[in-house]
């Protein structure tokens, strides 16, 4: 798989997060974006994976799912950089074949939900930063269809928002932005790969992001009570104090995740 894939699966396993089991969502107990029917499926075992099952799932493992049935499907490779991340994003969402569908029908051709040759010369003649945004229409169009969308609405717009605005950025041959997450969230973002390239420089960055986190959190818990009482500037000034402090416990995770996928290239132990 082509190199820029560890950025594009490490944004996706931050839209999706860990283990979850709402009783909402038809596709049951799910983790990594990976359901109970795709991994019993991935195993073999003939039947759904169970909850426990699904809960024990490794990044690692989830990783090659990805891969074999996820980026493979939709010719991950074939696609150009951002038009690759806003598919590979959607086929984890809501399958490979709805995801190359409407990729097809932003294209104007046949949408049989594989993606071919033809499909790729469309991509190729297209612009392609007008093209994410035109398949990102189409997504949160078919998304606000669905059942569901009144209890998932919000965090699927959301993410198309995050996934629009990192494809397109990826396309200009740019690292997508953090995006802002809102508080209790984990969410797995790209690492900078030249701050980080040794363990020294990761573990500085990790003490400095603790640091910087701990001091953020100290001011938060002080001006805690003086928010709300109808002084604005201390409102503005604990609600900037919370998303830094969100954003910056975000940076810890997304070097984690960074991390783990480098590892499993290499063949290192998770």
């Amino acid at each position: 798989m082509r190199g820029n894939l560890d950025e594009c699966l490490t944004l996706i396993f931050g839209s999706e997060g860990g283990y979850v089991n709402h009783p909402k969502d038809p596709g049951g107990a799910t983790k990594y974006g990976i359901t109970a029917a795709t991994l019993g499926a991935h195993r073999g075992l003939g039947r759904p994976a169970t909850p426990d099952e699904v809960k024990a799932l490794s990044l690692a493992e989830a990783t090659r799912i990805l891969e074999a049935q996820y980026a493979r499907s939709i010719r991950f490779d074939d696609l150009p950089v951002g038009i690759d991340y806003a598919v590979l994003d959607f086929a984890v969402n809501s399958g490979p074949a709805q995801a190359a569908k409407t990729l097809q029908r932003a294209l104007g051709v046949n949408p049989d939900g594989v993606i071919g040759e033809k499909t790729i010369d469309a991509i190729m003649n297209r612009q392609q930063a007008a093209l994410i945004n035109l398949y990102c229409d189409e997504r949160l169009a078919f998304l606000k269809k669905l059942k569901t969308w009144s209890t998932f609405g919000k965090g699927w717009a959301r993410r198309v928002a995050e996934v629009r605005a990192g494809a397109v950025k990826m396309s200009r041959g740019a690292s997508p932005m953090t995006p802002v997450t809102p508080a209790g969230t984990a969410k797995a973002l790209p690492a900078d790969t030249k701050a980080t390239a040794t363990s020294g420089g990761k573990g500085s960055i990790m003490a400095t992001i603790g640091v910087a986190t701990t001091t953020v959190s100290a001011t938060t818990d002080k001006l805690a009570p003086l928010a709300g009482a109808g002084n604005k500037l201390i409102d503005y000034a604990f609600t900037a104090l919370t998303v830094i402090g969100v954003l910056l416990s975000v940076a810890g995770i997304a070097l984690v995740a960074r991390s783990q996928l480098r590892a499993l290239r290499s063949g290192a132990p998770v």
